[in-house]
């Protein structure tokens, strides 16, 4: 095993329990006679400690990742229900004029007129920008300005990018059903790369922005076109509603994240280049091959290729076990 605290963190054992697990594996059961009560609890609860042995890690680690499935699937059930509550909350609001201005919200109609919005709230956000981007996406009627090659990318006409240069802090988690479209990936990665917080995840109940945790921007409605038709909201009680349906989401997706600098010589410890982390990212949301094909713009016998160099460098059989290195090596951190 690699350091207890490098790469392991997905296990949800505190740093000092693994770097305990790491001794008993090296020194035998009679290192936890000297631990702490509650880190030996916690292992044996985790599945790493059995009847006083530390049990093999490639079972411990399995078992760990099987609880990560179970806790993301309960997780994602009151996501389920959270959103169904919030999507009806805002649609009653929605329904009624004299609603909208008490509690501090606006109605927005016209694809032009919500894109300028969103654009100008972008512009104002001082800290952070928290985004759930799913289908279905405007098409701009105009070709947006080529991106300076020195400067921050723009996500295809956005200012996500440059929001990410000035210093707000933007965390992005996309729908897997928006990946489909060719080279969006490699957008998404483009944006990891200059900073920005990126996740993907099964399931998006609904476009929404939120800018500096006091104004959002989200359809009125699961029924409404997101293109035509969005409310701003500044209502304190729905926001302490929305923040924790996009931290739930968040927790529950898949990270995409920045390639971290080099520094290893060996090819086995060196950092994932950027196609290896976008490859393993789109196998652990569940694409299948020929969408990955597409996302990458090569052909699906290529992308297979690909992902079998990745799984022979991970020093995996199967994409299970691919799954698990890179998450024990950090790559999906």
């Amino acid at each position: 095993m690699t350091d207890a605290a490098d790469g392991l963190s997905w296990t949800g054992l505190p740093a000092e329990d693994l770097a305990l697990y790491q001794r008993l594996l090296a020194q035998g059961a009679d290192a936890a006679n000297a631990a702490p009560p509650q880190q030996v609890d916690r292992l044996v609860e985790a599945g790493f400690l059995s009847e006083g042995e530390p049990v093999a890690p490639g079972t411990a680690l399995r078992t760990a990742l099987h609880a990560q499935f179970a806790h993301a699937h309960r997780r994602l059930a009151e996501l389920e229900t959270a959103s169904e509550g919030i999507n009806r909350m805002v649609a009653e609001l929605a329904a009624s004029p004299g609603a909208l201005v008490a509690h501090g919200m606006e109605l927005v109609s016209g694809a032009e007129q919500i894109r300028r919005r969103a654009d100008d709230l972008v512009d104002s956000a001082r800290d952070e920008i928290l985004v759930l981007n799913s289908p279905p996406y405007a098409q701009p009627e105009v070709e947006p300005e080529e991106d300076d090659p020195d400067g921050p990318p723009t996500a295809g006409g956005t200012k996500a990018g440059m929001a990410v240069a000035r210093g707000v802090n933007v965390r992005n988690v996309f729908a897997k059903s928006g990946l489909d479209a060719p080279r969006r990936m490699a957008a998404i990665t483009e944006l990891a790369e200059w900073g920005m917080g990126v996740r993907v995840h099964p399931s998006v109940p609904t476009k929404m922005m939120i800018i500096d945790r006091t104004t959002v921007l989200m359809p009125p409605s699961a029924a409404a076109d997101p293109l035509e038709h969005a409310l701003v909201i500044r209502d304190g009680l729905l926001m302490n509603a929305l923040l924790p349906l996009f931290e739930m989401l968040w927790e529950t997706a898949v990270p995409l994240g920045a390639v971290p600098a080099s520094g290893a010589s060996d090819a086995g410890d060196a950092p994932p280049t950027v196609d290896e982390r976008v490859l393993i990212a789109l196998l652990a949301s569940g694409l299948k091959d020929e969408a990955i094909a597409r996302q990458l713009d090569v052909h699906v016998h290529t992308a297979r290729r690909r992902i079998n160099a990745v799984i022979d460098r991970l020093d995996a059989t199967t994409r299970f076990q691919a799954g698990l290195q890179a998450a024990r090596r950090g790559w999906l951190d």
